[in-house]
């Protein structure tokens, strides 16, 4: 079908989600939110912070990639690797040191609300939703400021015995550190000079400095964790992202084991509250192999309804579960790049025994759902299309702060790349008996086992912003979805 299709079925979908919405009572979103400072870097900030590190260390480790950020040289020789490649990086440290030494030498141009707790939590306050509770372990006077000042944003405390609502500027501890991530861009042409090393960066790109202090636990107090169901009973759904930051082992004595125990019982105990409650997990990428497949195994499959991640997690993903050969052909995007995404998310949808796998790529998504999925097959597509617009809108004006202002998005064009993509997926299906290739193009397949949906998206050129998108997209199609389940 042609584009001006699409254009038609984006505005449709936009016209029945934001009236569906209200039918939400309440979403409660957990457990990761964060600062971004965020830092253009230029000749001269390079040339200052250059002066306040041992330029043999960082000749040195630059060409050891340090993995981790313990001191000013290891910052460094990672943005210097970093700029001389032009790839995007992401070091966790694991202390404030790091934020204390930026601070004390380069100012940041602008600080964001970070973390997918923490900008899914606002994104939906801003479209309205009755209710949003918003939860993380670490509400710092500083981060409870990055929340947006709406009556329908709370954050759940206990006092005197009963679970009480207030907003997080009402709840925050005074004496908990703010978590900050330092990204530090960098624009193709910049002339970097250090000791007797020279070279132009090749590409825009950026360094993520991920702040992983000690302290940071996927935990809640006794009192709160008691009444997570009297919590789960005045929400439709709950989504829980940051179970990235579970490591093997803590300083404590304690393990990976503990804090999976935890999550799972905390979503049991979301459950006792309210039976039907829809449970979706923000995916992100894990480096380490072990727990990826932990969160996957033993918190995801069972417990949880949906998952949403994007290409290269489908391959982490699956390289975990014994698809290597699958995960390859998906991170190399080969001809079969669509195909086996496709395969991918199908792979997951029943290995984890989910009722529904969200695939955001550039250009298009890919949803896979249970034939017996309360939602039926077009509404899931109105959903996706909603989250395309409100993904649009994201990309465009950097922030989301009404209905209104996704509705900007239906502005921008259809691509055409991710047009191609549900042609080519359509003729994959033909080919192995599923269905007629032109099935495919109004945006979704029932097949005998499980229903397919794909949709071309819209995408903008010149995003003033790509932090968050991902998020956005996720929790724009699942409020969609729970509000059609309604």
């Amino acid at each position: 079908m042609e584009l001006e299709y699409w254009e038609n079925k984006h505005s449709e979908a936009f016209s029945d989600i934001s009236k569906s919405l209200e039918n939400i009572n309440g979403i409660f979103v957990a457990y990761n939110s964060n600062i971004d400072a965020i830092k253009h870097i230029e000749k001269k900030d390079i040339a200052k912070l250059l002066k306040h590190v041992n330029l043999e260390n960082v000749k040195h480790r630059s060409m050891s990639f340090p993995r981790v950020i313990k001191d000013p040289d290891d910052l460094l020789a990672r943005l210097i690797i970093a700029m001389r490649d032009g790839k995007a990086a992401e070091v966790p440290t694991y202390s404030t040191d790091i934020h204390e030494w930026l601070t004390d030498h380069i100012n940041f141009d602008n600080s964001y609300m970070g973390g997918q707790t923490g900008i899914i939590s606002n994104f939906l306050a801003n479209i309205g939703i009755k209710k949003v509770i918003t939860y993380v372990p670490w509400l710092s006077k500083e981060q409870a400021e990055y929340f947006v000042n709406s009556g329908n944003l709370f954050y759940p405390i206990v006092e005197n015995g009963k679970l009480v609502l207030k907003h997080p500027m009402d709840a925050y501890k005074s004496e908990y550190e703010p978590k900050v991530n330092w990204i530090l861009e960098f624009s193709k042409g910049l002339d970097v000079e250090y000791d007797e090393e020279e070279f132009v960066v090749p590409r825009d790109n950026r360094l993520i400095i991920s702040s992983r202090p000690i302290w940071l636990r996927i935990d809640m107090g006794k009192e709160l964790y008691d009444h997570l169901p009297v919590l789960g009973k005045s929400v439709d759904g709950a989504v829980l992202s940051g179970y990235q930051m579970i490591k093997e082992e803590y300083d404590d004595g304690s393990t990976y084991l503990d804090y999976v125990t935890k999550s799972v019982k905390a979503i049991r105990k979301l459950k006792e509250g309210n039976p039907n409650i829809r449970i979706h997990v923000e995916f992100t990428s894990i480096q380490n192999k072990f727990i990826r497949e932990r969160i996957l195994k033993d918190i995801v499959r069972q417990e949880v309804h949906s998952l949403g991640l994007d290409t290269i997690e489908v391959a982490n993903a699956l390289n975990v579960l014994d698809y290597e050969e699958l995960a390859y052909a998906v991170i190399n995007k080969t001809e079969k790049g669509i195909s086996a995404l496709y395969e991918g998310a199908v792979r997951l949808l029943y290995e984890l025994e989910l009722d529904r796998v969200h695939v955001h790529a550039l250009g298009y998504f890919i949803c896979v759902v249970t034939k017996d999925h309360p939602v039926d097959t077009e509404e899931h597509r109105n959903a996706l299309l909603f989250a395309s617009t409100a993904s649009a809108a994201k990309a465009k004006l950097g922030n989301i702060e009404s209905i209104d202002d996704i509705k900007t998005g239906l502005e921008t064009p259809i691509s055409e790349d991710g047009h191609d993509h549900l042609k080519s997926l359509g003729k994959y299906l033909a080919r192995e008996g599923i269905c007629q290739s032109e099935d495919c193009e109004k945006g979704y397949v029932r097949t005998p086992e499980h229903d397919v949906i794909i949709i071309p998206t819209k995408v903008v050129d010149n995003p003033v912003a790509t932090v968050g998108i991902g998020d956005v997209i996720s929790a724009a199609s699942f409020a969609a979805i729970l509000a059609k389940m309604k």
